[in-house]
């Protein structure tokens, strides 16, 4: 738990950082620095909503959630929905294996979770606009599941802890990572073609 709060906290702190003074004046600027503040501080927060716990963070994403969703889908919506779902199937699926036969999980559950969100995203969805939302979507619903899951099985859950913070952090962080190099890339490859144009002209 220790290293899944570093996890959080570093990349929540960095992205804060990188939304308030690095992008460019707007709304989705101010809208995005809003709530990752509001994310940090409702981490140490939890509230009962009927039968379950609830930390504040994770209502903050929900709200931001259906804000972005809102605004980002505007066509094929049972394609994407069904896409959405398999990411949540996906997370809800690892955790389960992860509890029944832990054995298995060699290297750091974050890290793997992480890596898998962001290979299915950047396989479901081609439009960089909509990676992120829908892969904030998908983990919120695999999140609605799972607890469902383990409240029922062992009484007691609470819907968006820190480890599940820490990977929705980090599997932003990885696809941030892969926005910069798809962005380096086309760029270089721009430079060459204009390079090899004015040696050939």
């Amino acid at each position: 738990m220790e290293t899944e709060a570093m996890y959080f906290y570093f990349l929540s702190w960095v992205c804060w950082i990188i939304v308030t003074f690095m992008m460019q004046k707007s709304a989705l600027r101010t809208f995005s620095s809003i709530v990752l503040l509001l994310i940090i501080i409702g981490s140490t927060s939890n509230f009962s909503i009927f039968s379950f716990e609830v930390s504040g963070s994770f209502i903050v994403l929900i709200i931001a959630a259906i804000i972005l969703l809102v605004k980002t889908l505007k066509e094929n919506y049972f394609l994407h929905y069904f896409s959405i779902t398999t990411i949540s199937l996906a997370y809800v699926c690892f955790i389960i294996y992860e509890i029944f036969d832990p054995v298995w999980i060699l290297i750091n559950r974050t890290w793997i979770l992480a890596f898998i969100m962001v290979y299915l995203t950047l396989l479901l969805f081609k439009k960089r606009d909509e990676r992120f939302v829908f892969m904030l979507c998908g983990l919120i619903q695999g999140e609605l599941l799972n607890s469902f899951v383990l409240n029922s099985v062992f009484s007691y859950s609470v819907m968006g802890e820190i480890s599940f913070l820490a990977v929705l952090f980090l599997a932003s962080a990885g696809l941030g990572v892969w926005l910069l190099f798809a962005t380096i890339t086309v760029h270089l490859d721009s430079v060459i073609q204009k390079r090899v144009k004015e040696r050939q002209g």
